[in-house]
């Protein structure tokens, strides 16, 4: 499979193509989304970015549900614009858009992507690296999201 990612600024450690959003739908066969939910990505996939996307691509949303206008969704799916969809995460979480529920080219999952032992163990040692981190060894956490906020303290 190519890989592309699309990103705001380039990734040093990703050694796929980066290309701009618009590039990325019109290009991807599978897009599958993992980005914040800012005012920026509110919704990042809307009608028009359905649009850009090819008949026979896939959407897959498992990072926020906002970030995807699941009524364009629904219509996109209905008119064949995207070929099908997979869901861990809804826009009005815990509720699910109607017309996602009747429609065949498209899976929904309870929000529980990251439910294998895997993963949660992964999810575990973060935490407890974190708190070994500030507790311990008084300095932040390595994936602190604001340290800007601690000021002078911050010593990652």
């Amino acid at each position: 499979m190519r890989v592309l990612y699309a990103s705001r600024r380039p990734q040093p450690d990703v050694s796929y193509p980066r290309l701009s959003l618009d590039e990325l739908l019109a290009e991807a066969d599978v897009v599958s989304l993992h980005c914040p939910l800012t005012p920026d990505t509110h919704p990042l996939i809307d009608a028009a970015a359905l649009a850009r996307m090819r008949p026979e691509a896939v959407l897959i949303n498992t990072t926020r549900g906002p970030v995807v206008d699941e009524a364009a969704l629904v219509e996109a799916l209905r008119a064949g614009t995207i070929a099908g969809a997979g869901l861990d995460v809804y826009e009005r979480e815990p509720e699910v858009h109607p017309g996602l529920l009747e429609l065949e080219n498209v899976v929904l999952t309870p929000h529980i992507g990251s439910a294998t032992f895997a993963a949660r163990e992964a999810m575990g040692m973060l935490c407890v690296d974190a708190l070994r981190a500030v507790l311990l060894d008084g300095r932040l956490p390595a994936n602190a999201l604001n340290p800007e906020a601690v000021g002078a303290r911050a010593t990652p």
